[in-house]
């Protein structure tokens, strides 16, 4: 599934420091309930999760919408901004 098909207000778990622009999303996973999760390098604890929509996200991160199509329980990840997103094994 493609982030960019989906309604854009299916839920995006992330973490204070994406949405504060403190860090950059580095790892996205599609769960099995079709939510969407994205986080950098921070330590993701309770405290710091915040769920947007996945418009808030694409907003936020426009280079979201070239991530490859995920199955639910799949995940993807690059190494910064720049890089193209590699689907997890």
């Amino acid at each position: 599934m493609k982030i960019t098909e989906v309604d854009f207000w299916r839920p995006f778990i992330t973490s204070l420091e994406v949405i504060n622009g403190e860090s950059v999303i580095l790892s996205v996973a599609l769960d099995g309930d079709g939510d969407w999760q994205g986080y950098g390098e921070e330590r993701v604890t309770d405290d710091n999760l915040e769920c947007i929509s996945v418009e808030e996200a694409l907003q936020l991160d426009p280079t979201l919408a070239s991530l490859p199509d995920l199955k639910p329980g799949q995940g993807a990840w690059r190494e910064n901004r720049d890089s193209e997103w590699q689907l997890e094994e």
